[in-house]
């Protein structure tokens, strides 16, 4: 048994006993020393105690993370005998646990078969030197500390704080032979010791080992990562060098292996270049991560991509700064798309000034516009009233729900908008895109019923749907008042021009008396004239012959049948173009007609006929008379005759469209805006200045317009319109 003495002594029997080694202990030794592995040591020691005389040896291991104690190898102990020391750190009653708090090796009586004594001796991760993180460092080392101070076991502090390796603790429980010696003892616990020293080194080699081959899983878990990153990540030491990088990387920092070109030589010499500053930069900064924009080129495909390289450091077990990491996200796209996106916020921002601009615009036109305009939704419900409009249906109340929005109690202009309610639910539910119809509705400026002429149309969403609906309210009592004034001026103007031809037919009257018989008179001279007296003669018989025709005009325009009848247009023009066709094909003048069919009009057949007549008498002397002072024309004259109906958009009234054009000489431009005044020609003394005053006079007592267009040398051309009246 080991006596108290024996144990104070313990930390100096291992060197003793390393020098009082005989053969078969050095043989031991050199056993444990040949070991290469740490779990090859307890077999050894297993063996080598049975050797000493000890009858069966196990060996017995703490889990320092659960407290469990179980054997880990035995030599001659049946598996019931090794579970008699499977116990627990926290079973303080169990000597074998005593053993291990105290960390002292102790002789336990009867704990063996058949009541022998065992000897418990502990084991410890300790070593003399301290493992090479701790040279390094100032901290501490565990196995140095275990040595040099063994006492009580401290669970928490078996860990090295340098190398953050965690010890082994367990025990050697070895059965005594019946009668042992203080020699088997003593060889005991030095050769349990010496194996507690190897076990230590090799313990340490494993978790060298160990941390190895963790780190190359780790370096290999980590490699993989990187190369399955589609960004570029790289790895600089502190002299930004570059460690390792992804394949991602070496599109834009490394030469391909084949077909190195010389664009893609200094691409990459670029790069590295652009690199190194941005890394420089980022470190002169100062800030624990940072990031750049940085634009390199693609080796492969030439093309610049725009990175934001983001760095953070990367420090050692010491806490330096060893390097920095990089990963650069390709921002081509996103600032692609971000440009896109501000020029769109651009040309929204346009398109909302457009629509600004258009909605004051339309709110300055629905105000000035000077009719009442009613703006409803899809469901007919009214939004929108310009001040006209409120003057007869009230003001839109944004707090009312319903079809109908306005607020007010004036019983006439609620049947207004019942009027306009019914108008609207109407049209916005019928299939018609515009309408045009009428309403009659109360006016409180002009305290009676106005008749108002209505015209909806509709605008439609993307789907079709009706999205609102415009209606413009037009008053027809001021429209009617101005037809009555335009009709009261065409009856004074048609009683002026009466009174004019009464007036003229009674002067013609009383002077073609007189001046027939001055005709007779000249007559009877001219046999008996001297043939000096003949040049005055003839001047007076022409002056005479033009007096009689002003005459003779003005009693036709007096003697003119007043019987109003329906008048086809196209049968009147082919009337007179058949009496004029003998001497227009003599003048060499060709006719061109384009006459569809057309509705009849009111007024007198007798006076639109000396209308026409005039018209294409004129068009013919003018014709003649270009042709007469060019000698041959440059075209061949043409008298052009064209009828059209031009409708009106009730749908009720229409005009019906006369267009006489020629090729003669035209009207100067210094008479083209009197040439409607009487005793204003163009043909100089042939003419009387008459005929147009005539035709325009008929055309305004037929409620028409009569419009004028020439260019002198290239021809005149006279447009008449005429009302239809159904």
């Amino acid at each position: 048994m080991a006596t108290p003495e024996m144990r104070a002594q313990a930390p100096q029997l291992v060197p003793q006993a390393e020098r009082r080694l005989i053969p078969e202990r050095g043989r031991a030794a050199f056993r444990l020393l040949s070991a290469e592995r740490s779990d090859e040591i307890y077999p050894i020691l297993m063996e080598e105690i049975v050797a000493l005389g000890f009858t069966r040896a196990l060996v017995v291991s703490l889990d320092l993370e659960t407290g469990e104690i179980h054997p880990v190898a035995a030599i001659n102990c049946s598996p019931s005998y090794q579970q008699k020391f499977t116990t627990a750190l926290w079973q303080g009653e169990n000597p074998i646990v005593g053993v291990l708090r105290s960390l002292k090796p102790a002789v336990i009586p009867k704990a063996g078969v058949s009541g022998r004594s065992i000897y418990c001796h502990p084991l410890l991760f300790m070593n003399r030197n301290a493992c090479w993180e701790a040279e390094r460092g100032t901290r501490s080392c565990l196995a140095v500390q275990n040595f040099l101070k063994p006492g009580a076991l401290d669970i928490s502090e078996q860990v090295c704080r340098s190398c953050e390796m965690r010890a082994y603790c367990g025990a050697v429980i070895a059965e005594m032979p019946p009668h042992p010696t203080d020699r088997q003892m003593t060889d005991a616990r030095s050769l349990i010791e010496v194996a507690n020293g190897y076990l230590s080194r090799l313990f340490k080699v494993d978790h060298y080992y160990n941390r190895m081959r963790d780190s190359d899983v780790t370096i290999a878990q980590m490699q993989t990562l990187m190369q399955s990153m589609a960004d570029p990540v790289i790895l600089t030491d502190a002299q930004h060098r570059v460690i390792a990088q992804n394949r991602a990387a070496e599109r834009f920092f490394k030469l391909p292996e084949k077909e190195v070109t010389e664009g893609a030589a200094r691409a990459v010499e670029l790069n590295n270049l652009l690199f190194s500053a941005a890394l420089s930069s980022m470190a002169v900064s100062g800030s624990s991560d940072a990031s750049r924009d940085l634009t390199l080129v693609d080796i492969h495909e030439g093309e610049e991509v725009l990175f934001e390289a983001v760095t953070a450091p990367s420090f050692s077990r010491d806490g330096m700064r060893s390097g920095l990491v990089t990963v650069m996200r390709d921002v081509t796209d996103l600032r692609r798309a971000d440009q896109e996106f501000r020029a769109s916020m651009e040309r929204l921002r346009d398109a909302q000034e457009v629509v600004r601009q258009d909605r004051d615009l339309m709110h300055m036109v629905i105000e000035n516009v000077g009719d009442p305009i009613i703006v409803a939704d899809g469901s007919a419900r009214v939004v929108l009233l310009d001040s006209l409009a409120q003057e007869l249906f009230g003001r839109i109340h944004e707090a009312t729900s319903g079809p109908f929005r306005l607020d007010t109690v004036d019983p006439r202009i609620v049947n207004n908008q019942v009027k306009l309610d019914a108008y609207l639910q109407a049209f916005t539910f019928s299939f018609s895109a515009r309408q045009d119809g009428s309403l009659r509705l109360y006016s409180l400026e002009n305290k009676s019923e106005v008749d108002f002429d209505t015209r909806s149309g509709k605008i439609y969403d993307k789907r079709g749907q009706v999205s609102y609906t415009i209606t413009v309210l037009r008053d027809l009592s001021a429209f009617r008042k101005l037809e009555q004034l335009k009709m009261e001026r065409r009856m004074i103007e048609m009683e002026k021009f009466a009174a004019t031809g009464r007036l003229a037919g009674t002067i013609a009257h009383e002077v073609n008396n007189p001046m027939e018989a001055i005709k007779n008179a000249i007559f009877l001279l001219q046999g008996v004239m001297r043939p000096d007296a003949q040049p005055i003669y003839e001047i007076l018989k022409n002056e005479t012959d033009r007096v009689a025709r002003i005459v003779r005009q003005m009693l036709g325009l007096y003697r003119h049948s007043e019987q109003v009848g329906t008048i086809d247009v196209n049968t009147v023009i082919e009337d007179t173009l058949v009496l004029f066709s003998r001497q227009l094909e003599r003048a060499g003048i060709r006719v061109e007609r384009d006459q569809p069919k057309l509705p009849p009009i009111v007024g007198s057949p007798d006076q639109f006929r000396q209308v026409v007549s005039n018209l294409v008498i004129n068009a013919r002397d003018s014709m003649i008379s270009s042709l007469e002072g060019n000698g041959t024309a440059e075209r061949p004259p043409m008298l052009k005759i064209r009828t059209r109906h031009l409708p009106a958009p009730d749908g009720v009234h229409g005009w019906v469209r006369l267009t006489i054009a020629d090729t003669g000489t035209g009207i100067p431009p210094e008479i083209i805006k009197t040439v409607f005044e009487p005793f204003v020609s163009t043909k100089g003394e042939k003419g009387t200045g008459l005929g147009l005053w005539i035709v325009k006079g008929i055309i305004e007592n037929h409620s028409g317009k009569m419009r004028v267009k020439s260019r002198l040398g290239r021809g005149t051309v006279f447009k008449i319109d005429l009302p239809v009246v159904r």
